[in-house]
């Protein structure tokens, strides 16, 4: 066997009353623009390894110190070499057990495979594992975290290399992003990342020079990718480049990590997911910022801001708006997501229409992903949505997706209503993509409102601008909220008052005549087995209001609180009634 020798707003008047929490690039502006002069000490053979890592630059580490089980990563055949051959080479030489997993095929699998056992035979190494996924098409693969996680757990590795969240390819993404939720736990297993196609943000350095011999082997071993010999030379002039701020000339190559474990690597990739630039394969698509408003659901706010930060096409900005949570949802913002600008509220009396206003007009891209703190979306939501928004014409304000819950029924879920692309009279305010200068010109959510019922009321106002509002299917969250208007009294109270606050501003005389006949016969009057079959009068509708007024204890005398709350605004509805004529308006009742 061959080897080597020994030897990184202003809102709406609201806004004056909240709390930003300073996000990392504010953070950095204080740090002053001058490069710092401070470099490494001078090194002497025995190498003197620096022991802080608060030095101004990445210190050179002492190799000896690291683990001796190591798992290396690759996304493709030839990456472990490019990346971490040196490393390797060392591990190897100094009779660590080394195993290289090999996650993609490569393009031409028998060949790169070979090519691949022969490169990592030049540093020594011998155990590895192809995964077998396609080339290209790692972040759609199904499986990968289960893969990844049982060759963990098989090999029982001490340390791993991998790729950084800031490289430019995206298999190599999405090979950190399970790299990251397999390990989010695993605060005993150290992570070095390293960065191929870009920089990453080094914490530690290694000293690779007597390994540059077999690593220039290594590379050619992988003829196909070899490019008349460019390959070896920008390689090798990687780690080259990675010595100028050491003074030592005998110092001719370095390979740079930035070290992690646990929590620490979802937060750091949420950080990087905003710097990457976005992928040549969504050129041209606009940028989007995520709104979410946030009260008391730590846990399911942090399995949303994970799929947030894993999507195919990365949001520009991710926005919370907290109602002053006090389960830790806002230290765990900061801790395991410091690139979300977080807004505090300074009391949880400020009802959804107002916190989800801030977040719209903290945004600075064309786009604005409506979202609720309890949804889990697949990796390519934004991509599709962003994809069939862009296809409309500008008049199309919303793309409403399709929403799965529990307690849905069969027939809602298979219903034509639900599985088909047509304009509506409202949309889910839990997962839309919307055009925030529509959402301006119409002016956001009636705060009056306060919760349930402003996704319609908006609408109105969107139709009576000449905008549309599109229900897309082909774009699916799951939304924890059980299926339906869940009973209580706060839910009643606002389901029934903000309907008929909205109709009162802009559904015609002769609908305003006949809604209270369509209150008794569809609502009061609708038998349970009807309800719970989930049969479709709208896509968010009155869908369990009979089941609310049904079980919730004293309905009749929260139903008349509503009216009265109705008659006391009602003048306001007045003032600001502007009748809807466009085709697609609908009543919450057909």
């Amino acid at each position: 066997m061959a080897g080597c020798p020994a030897g990184a707003c202003e809102g709406p008047r609201q806004a004056a009353r909240c709390h930003r929490a300073r996000s990392p690039e504010r953070a950095d502006r204080s740090t002053g623009h001058g490069r710092p002069t401070r470099h490494l000490p001078t090194t002497h053979y025995p190498i003197q390894y620096s022991e802080s890592v608060n030095d101004a630059y990445p210190p050179l580490l002492d190799p000896t110190d690291l683990p001796s089980r190591v798992l290396c990563i690759a996304p493709h055949p030839d990456d472990e070499v490019i990346a971490c051959g040196g490393q390797l080479a060392f591990h190897a030489q100094r009779g660590d057990r080394v195993c290289v997993l090999v996650l993609t095929d490569g393009g031409d699998a028998e060949l790169r495979e070979t090519e691949c056992r022969a490169g990592l035979l030049e540093l020594g190494v011998s155990e590895v594992i192809f995964a077998g996924f396609r080339d290209g098409a790692l972040g759609e693969a199904a499986g990968l975290d289960q893969r990844l996680r049982a060759e963990i757990e098989d090999f029982e590795p001490s340390l791993v290399y991998a790729p950084s969240p800031f490289e430019l390819h995206r298999d190599h993404r999405a090979a950190f992003r399970s790299v990251a939720r397999v390990l989010q736990t695993r605060e005993d297993l150290r992570c070095l990342f390293w960065g191929l196609n870009s920089p990453v943000p080094r914490d530690v350095l290694f000293d690779t020079t007597r390994y540059i011999e077999c690593k220039r082997r290594a590379l050619v071993a992988h003829a196909s990718q070899n490019g008349g010999g460019l390959l070896v030379q920008k390689a090798l002039a990687l780690d080259a480049a990675a010595t100028i701020n050491v003074d030592d000339t005998r110092v001719l190559a370095l390979e740079a990590f930035a070290d992690k474990r646990g929590a620490q690597i979802a937060a750091w990739g949420a950080r990087a997911a905003n710097l990457v630039e976005v992928s040549s394969d969504f050129a041209g698509l606009p940028r989007t910022t995520a709104v979410l408003t946030s009260f008391n659901k730590c846990d399911d706010l942090r399995e949303n801001l994970a799929a947030i930060f894993r999507q195919s096409l990365p949001f520009a900005a991710v926005v919370v708006v907290d109602n002053a949570s006090k389960d830790g949802s806002q230290a765990m913002i900061e801790e395991e997501f410091p690139g979300v600008d977080l807004i505090v509220m300074p009391s949880p009396e400020y009802g959804a229409c107002e916190t989800f206003n801030l977040g719209f007009a903290s945004a600075r891209t064309p786009l604005i992903a409506i979202l609720d703190d309890d949804i889990v979306m697949p990796e390519d939501w934004l991509e599709k949505a962003t994809r069939r928004l862009v296809q409309e014409p500008d008049s199309t304000a919303i793309v409403s997706t399709k929403v799965v819950e529990p307690g849905m029924p069969e027939s809602y879920k298979q219903s034509p209503a639900v599985n088909s692309e047509r304009y509506m009279s409202t949309f889910r305010g839990c997962a839309s993509l919307a055009r925030a200068g529509a959402l301006r010109e119409a002016g956001f959510y009636d705060a009056r409102l306060f919760i349930y019922g402003n996704e319609r009321d908006l609408t109105c106002r969107l139709l009576n601008l000449g905008f549309r509002v599109l229900q897309f299917p082909g774009a699916e969250v799951f939304h924890k909220t059980p299926f339906g208007i869940k009973p209580g009294p706060r839910s009643l109270y606002f389901h029934a008052r903000n309907a008929w606050l909205t109709m009162f501003k802009y559904a015609p005389a002769w609908d305003l005549v006949r809604l209270p006949f369509l209150v008794l016969k569809k609502v009061v009057l609708r038998d349970a087995s009807s309800e719970a079959s989930g049969t479709v009068s709208d896509a968010v509708g009155t869908i369990g209001i009979g089941a609310s007024l049904r079980e919730t204890p004293g309905a009749l005398g929260i139903v008349v609180k509503a009216a009265f709350s109705v008659l006391w605004n009602l003048p306001y509805c007045l003032k600001h009634r502007q009748v809807v004529r466009h085709p697609d308006f609908e009543l919450p009742l057909q």
